[in-house]
């Protein structure tokens, strides 16, 4: 179960994002003006709660309201991708992932449906767009503050079957939401040939609670392309009469970086 967060003690969030591309001789230490685009695969788990409305009105056993809980397994096919435009102090970047993660758990309202197995998941998209400042260096990299836009497409899908339910009975409900973002990220360079990690932020509007930990190492395998490995942990609560994602999806990626 997420811990909450109080996002007024999280603005702004000091962390850490890895230059996914090449790093060459520049005026800061992993800060490389120029276009810089990487597709992510990522295989992450789930933890949680999901709800979403039965429309059921207790006529065939549902309430009106169900929520299942999820507990942190590997189960998941997810996409990436990262561009960015850099210049001598301004960034700007898009980052988008999709994500289609389904998981058994356990049915929040004990006694509802006696012996009922559960599943829940989660399907969808979320995208940011935001526009960074670099202040200054810091060791081997640099530091930069960013402020930006979240947006979320989601569906939640709850399935019950046995138990007291004649046929398997699947809920679903989706909700779009947009967040403002506001962040720091370390792009720093160890060497010619490796480059690294960090992002961090919190996200506040329409959402509970929202925020992410984004690392990644890169190294550099031409003038131009890098084979990226990371990992991200991405948190957020929201919660109406009739949907809820209250949860953390979080695991490795491997992708590719090409500058230009």
């Amino acid at each position: 179960m997420l811990l909450r967060i109080n996002r007024r003690l999280f603005l702004p969030l000091i962390g850490l994002f890895a230059s996914t591309a090449a790093m060459a001789e520049d005026v800061a230490p992993g800060w490389q003006p120029g276009f810089a685009i990487a597709p992510y695969g990522w295989l992450a788990g789930i933890d949680g709660d999901i709800g979403t409305a039965s429309g059921d009105g207790g006529d065939g056993g549902l309430p009106d309201f169900v929520s299942v809980a999820l507990d942190d397994d590997l189960d998941l096919i997810g996409f990436m991708f990262y561009a960015e435009w850099r210049g001598d102090r301004w960034l700007a970047f898009f980052d988008s992932v999709w994500a289609n993660v389904a998981r058994d758990g356990e049915i929040r309202l004990a006694g509802t449906l006696p012996l009922a197995e559960a599943r829940a998941g989660i399907d969808g998209n979320v995208y940011q767009l935001s526009l960074a400042y670099r202040l200054a260096e810091l060791g081997p990299g640099t530091i930069a503050l960013y402020g930006g836009a979240r947006y979320y497409d989601l569906e939640a899908d709850v399935q019950f079957e046995d138990g007291i339910l004649p046929q398997p009975v699947m809920l679903q409900g989706a909700e779009t939401w947009t967040d403002a973002v506001a962040g720091a990220r370390w792009d720093y360079r160890l060497n010619e040939k490796w480059g690294g990690v960090v992002l961090a932020d919190v996200g506040f509007g329409e959402s509970d609670t929202s925020w992410q930990l984004f690392a990644t190492v890169a190294y550099r395998f031409n003038e131009r392309g890098s084979v990226v490995f990371g990992y991200r942990y991405l948190a957020l609560d929201y919660d109406t009469p009739e949907y809820l994602v209250d949860l953390a999806l979080s695991g490795p990626a491997i992708g590719v970086g090409f500058r230009f």
